[in-house]
């Protein structure tokens, strides 16, 4: 007899995260036990009709969710609202997925209590298509003190066509709004919400307003020395990070641009998808503070150019700034078809920027330069960093062959690489917990 397929269970948990906090995290991750989901997916909303948009963009709500949710193999931060337009609405949400997840799944609805009381303005029956949403998921949800649960019982029995479900989760007395105005009043955020989230907060600025105290070790918020790595990062691994972190110390940059490369010419074989690609390097470097995952060239949807990055650069923190791209010795290989002679638009490119060039190996230095002289009108640096001898492709095979990539790039990032299930050429292989 044939075995029936196990149907997946996946929750949706919407909000517009502004910060994501511990008590998110938390209610997710006990309702997820408690009703034997297989992951939670963490919806950044772009524009809920229910809460008006804030300063800080959707976008940079979206990152710090993907930081905040970046060890936890069953969580996933989810775009799928970034991606709509206009007001969001959990109708669209759900039919979307029922869309890329087709009907081997089950739907799950993560909310909070308020929205069974009658009195509420967004009460759940109110909520747009709602007889239709019944039909298409199940809700589950956690009041906010167990004390609630005979109340939030008494208001679930009111809606008998919804299928509900009622789990307690110990949500701490935390909310966006209070972690919001504590940062404007330059107060610590220490245990409201994870160490990479805060980092996310403090480097960008976020909440801060021209009354707030400065903080220690405050980058500059106009930086001019910027150094820019673009790479397709497939995966991002140790080997970039310590190269970046010791140029920007070496030459004194305020800040590291990692630009995810959607199309680039030289390369047109990623194996992961340039959103997982990104999603990789915004957790790996969320806890940098000098550091800093650009979309530029994702969102610009045209061929991968240095010049086209350069150039919007420049008009985002002023022609007065001083760029450096941090680049690889091969491109100073006199036999290499992607030389830096070769790139587009090169002797306009060499008048706007400083090229900080890394050997693969010390022994090496020397020829580099060699190189480096040959290359007329372009501004080159030759440095080295003590970078481990890891390549993206060492990762890529060690992962399709089952063997550890511990130490070779950090932990948020193999688990990304095992939730989504990268590299993994062996698809009939169980996934690892």
């Amino acid at each position: 007899m044939t075995r029936r397929k196990k149907h997946q269970r996946i929750g949706i948990y919407g909000g517009t995260f502004d910060p994501p906090h511990y008590g998110h995290l938390l209610c997710a991750e006990w309702t997820r036990e408690w009703f034997g989901l297989d992951r939670v997916l963490f919806v950044t909303g772009a524009s809920p009709p229910n809460k008006p948009s804030g300063p800080i963009a959707a976008e940079d709500r979206h990152e710090m969710v993907v930081a905040a949710v970046s060890d936890n193999p069953f969580f996933e931060a989810s775009r799928i609202e970034l991606e709509m337009h206009g007001y969001t609405y959990s109708l669209q949400t759900v039919k979307a997925l029922r869309e890329r997840y087709g009907d081997e799944v089950e739907l799950f609805y993560i909310i909070s209590s308020e929205y069974l009381d009658p009195a509420h303005s967004w009460y759940l029956p109110k909520w747009m298509g709602a007889a239709e949403l019944f039909k298409l998921c199940r809700f589950l949800i956690f009041p906010r003190d167990q004390l609630d649960m005979e109340q939030s019982r008494e208001w679930a029995a009111l809606i008998p066509d919804a299928s509900i479900d009622l789990a307690f989760a110990p949500s701490p007395p935390l909310s966006s709004t209070l972690i919001r105005k504590l940062v404007a009043e330059g107060r610590s955020i220490w245990y409201t919400t994870p160490w990479a989230v805060q980092q996310l907060i403090a480097k960008n600025g976020h909440y801060r307003t021209a009354a707030t105290p400065p903080t220690a070790h405050e980058t500059p918020s106009s930086p001019k020395r910027i150094g820019v790595y673009g790479g397709q990062f497939d995966p991002i691994h140790y080997g970039h990070l310590i190269r970046a972190e010791w140029t920007r110390q070496q030459y004194g940059l305020d800040k590291v641009l990692f630009v995810t490369s959607a199309n680039p010419p030289n390369n047109r074989n990623a194996a992961a998808t340039a959103e997982a690609r990104h999603e990789m390097v915004v957790c790996a470097i969320a806890e940098n503070p000098h550091f800093d995952a650009s979309r530029m060239d994702l969102d610009r949807g045209s061929v991968s150019y240095a010049m086209l990055n350069v150039q919007q650069i420049r008009q985002e923190y002023g022609s007065d700034c001083e760029i450096s791209l941090l680049v690889g010795s091969d491109y100073l290989n006199p036999d290499n078809r992607w030389h830096l002679r070769n790139w587009f638009q090169a002797d306009e490119l060499f008048k706007l920027v400083r090229f900080l060039v890394f050997p693969r190996n010390i022994k090496d230095v020397e020829k580099i330069r060699h190189w480096a002289a040959l290359v007329e009108g372009a501004s080159i640096e030759v440095m080295y960093a003590p970078a481990a001898p890891v390549t993206s492709e060492m990762i890529r095979h060690r992962v399709a062959s089952d063997l550890s990539i511990r130490y070779a790039t950090p932990w948020v990032v193999q688990q990304t690489i095992t939730r989504q299930n990268l590299y993994n050429t062996r698809t009939s292989r169980k996934r690892r917990p």
